[in-house]
């Protein structure tokens, strides 16, 4: 059998090493760093020939981070790496998977065509905005889909106290709060919809509520939290219903620009995500709102296993 090497973008060194140490494997070494002109530099500083090699990295931010799990990829490609399977963490420009306007991208085409080219054989994808964008990836390359529900499920029902319900923040989380509800044995869900404007913000007072949550505690479950302001909205609109507590699982923390200040604001009680994108503590440090961070690491390490002595993924897809 191949031996296992595991590396890490910059981006993805934190989360590396935890999946290292549930493995017993010590960290494959390599260089990331930058030319004066902020081009990314990479060279593996260990031999690779033949190994089952695994890049891990979030694309958080996407634009530096892409190009360097792509540069890795294609570092470990010309090294000559017998499989090289990559993990985006987070993929990024994976909203944008239609031209919902004119003259605009199809964004999650092009980051999968990007990660086609460097030479990758397997890509492994955690909770994706959209899913439509795993048949972006050039066919000879093997794509599996896993779901951090795994991880969620059983910490949320470690909230499952008196009335209790999901709730998805719009039309396009009905499926994921749908089996999510299922998974709790919580029966049904709510839906919050919303009007924007054509900048995208929302219209003051659009925020509707399909289904009943007074008295009861509720949970938010989506893919991702960004800037926080649509969240936000539905928890503000959650507690005038009459919610008593609020909780919201995201998978992908953003946090982009002010979302941690708004998150605390929000009256909600806990926010609940993985480590799929690194934060320092101290950046999570807040006044009223509680921040839990749930670890990957240990559902990484077993997915890494299972593909690098062939068994079945089956076992860890819990589809939500």
């Amino acid at each position: 059998m191949a031996e296992l090497k595991i590396f890490a973008g910059q981006a993805g060194t934190i989360l590396s090493e935890k999946v290292c140490r549930e493995l017993h494997i010590t960290p494959g070494q390599a260089r990331v760093s930058r030319f004066a002109d902020g081009e990314v530099d990479v060279q593996f500083l260990e031999n690779v020939r033949d190994s089952d090699l695994f890049i891990i990295n979030s694309t958080n931010p996407p634009a530096e981070n892409l190009m360097e799990v792509a540069l890795l990829c294609e570092a470990a490609r010309g090294s000559s790496a017998g499989r090289i399977t990559l993990v985006p963490t987070y993929l990024g420009y994976n909203r944008q998977d239609r031209k919902d306007r004119p003259r605009v991208p199809i964004s999650a085409r092009l980051a999968a065509r990007v990660l086609s080219l460097c030479g990758a054989d397997r890509v492994l994808l955690l909770d994706l905005h959209s899913e439509p964008t795993m048949g972006f990836f050039d066919p000879r390359i093997i794509t599996d889909h896993l779901y951090a529900s795994p991880i969620s499920i059983p910490y949320l029902k470690t909230l499952l106290k008196g009335d209790f319900v999901v709730a998805a923040p719009d039309k396009g989380g009905g499926p994921r709060a749908e089996a999510y509800a299922a998974r709790l044995g919580l029966g049904d869900y709510v839906l919050f919809t919303k009007s924007r404007s054509g900048t995208g913000e929302i219209k003051e007072r659009s925020i509707k509520l399909i289904g009943d949550v007074d008295g009861k505690d509720v949970v938010f479950v989506d893919d991702m939290i960004d800037t926080a302001g649509t969240l936000s909205a539905d928890i503000a609109a959650a507690k005038e219903h009459g919610a008593r507590n609020v909780y919201v699982f995201a998978t992908h923390a953003l946090f982009s620009k002010d979302a941690i200040e708004r998150l605390d604001r929000s009256g909600a009680k806990e926010i609940i995500i993985t480590d799929s994108i690194y934060h320092p503590p101290e950046k999570l440090k807040t006044e009223h709102v509680k921040i839990t961070v749930l670890s990957l690491a240990p559902f990484l390490a077993d997915a890494i296993s299972r593909i690098h002595k062939g068994e079945s993924l089956s076992p860890l897809i819990m589809q939500t």
